[in-house]
This record gives C-alpha cells, structure tokens and sequence, in this order.
C-alpha cells in the first residue's frame, strides 16, 4: 500500500514540474520578449546608476535576478554595506559564470564605490572593538577595496583568471574579516542600542 502511495506522489511530482516548467517557459518567453522589444529572449535586469533605471542584459537562463547595487547615499548603516556587498559580489559570480566582462566591471566598480560607514557607527565600532581593533577594522576594509580595484582593472583588461583569483581573494578577504569582527560587533549591547 505504501510503495504504491509513494509511487502515486511520486508521478504526481514530475506532473506537477513538467507541467510547471512548460507553463514557466512560456510566461517568461513572452515577459522577456515585452522587455527586449527586439533580438531574442534573454532576461533584461535594472541597475540603478546615479538615480538612473539602466537596463543590463546579464544573458540569464536560470531565472535567477541579479541586480547591481550602486551606492546611492554617502553613508549606510554597516549592515546595508554588507548586503550591499554581497549582492554586488553575487553578480561578480553570475558575470564569471557567463563571461560577461561588463557586468563584472560593472559590479567590481559598485564594490569599490560601496557607501561609507556612518560616523556615529564608526565611534560604536571603536567603542566595542578598541582603538588598536577600530584600527585593523579599518585596514581590513582598505585591503579589500585595493583588491576591488584589481578586480575591476581585471576585468576591464577581459584577464578572467585574474578575475577569478581576485574575486576568490575578495571571499576570504570577507571570511576573514567576519571571524575576526563580527561576532564582538553583534554580540555587543552598544551595537544593538544603535
């Protein structure tokens, strides 16, 4: 009885996907030949630049939106930094995987330009990590943009290995600087009065 139960679900399940990626195909073919008005059905994604809504073709065939994010404010809490940041290095990883040395710069370049960090934030940080921990914070952040800025050159000179050792240098840049900041950052009472 349970054998022909799991094998009823079982077709049940491949119905449902087949019959949800046919009905997906076609609603995105005709949503992204609307947006294109010409060539072929490639996926149109926004980049806000400068205010303006610029369209960049990232040759999507997943599904999956990926969207510059240019800074659009001198500063932004810490937080809207990161997210920020790790949203701009999904693309950097979506433009490798197509070879699309364009969105790459594009991203590597909205890296580098991140807004900065809040002065009352910044005196939070030192409170809870020191002069001596505001200072290496600081220098971990300044290392990171010297290699946003390879990453950019590198990509404006189309050098993909380059691009891909850097972005992987950027990583454990990030990886580094979370072991060693984040946790006395968010397990701080002054971080969470902010």
């Amino acid at each position: 009885m349970m054998k022909r139960f799991y094998s009823f679900s079982l077709v049940t399940l491949l119905f449902a996907l087949v019959a949800g990626c046919g009905s997906n195909d076609n609603t995105n073919q005709g949503t992204t030949n609307a947006q294109s008005n010409n060539q072929n059905p490639q996926t149109k994604i926004s980049q806000q630049a400068n205010g303006n809504i610029e369209p960049v073709d990232l040759k999507q065939r997943t599904g999956i939106p990926f969207q510059i994010i240019q800074a659009t404010q001198d500063t932004l809490p810490l937080l809207g930094i990161m997210i920020n940041l790790e949203q701009n290095l999904a693309v950097v990883q979506a433009g490798i995987w197509r070879g699309d040395y364009q969105t790459i710069s594009k991203a590597a370049n909205a890296l580098v330009n991140h807004a900065k960090v809040p002065k009352q934030e910044i005196g939070i940080i030192q409170t809870i990590l020191g002069k001596e921990g505001l200072k290496n914070f600081v220098a971990a952040d300044s290392d990171w943009h010297n290699k946003a800025k390879e990453l950019a050159r590198a990509a404006d000179e189309k050098k993909m290995e380059q691009i891909v050792n850097r972005t992987s240098e950027l990583i454990q840049q990030c990886s580094n600087c979370h072991v060693k900041f984040r946790a006395p950052l968010r397990d701080s009472p002054k971080w969470l009065e902010r």
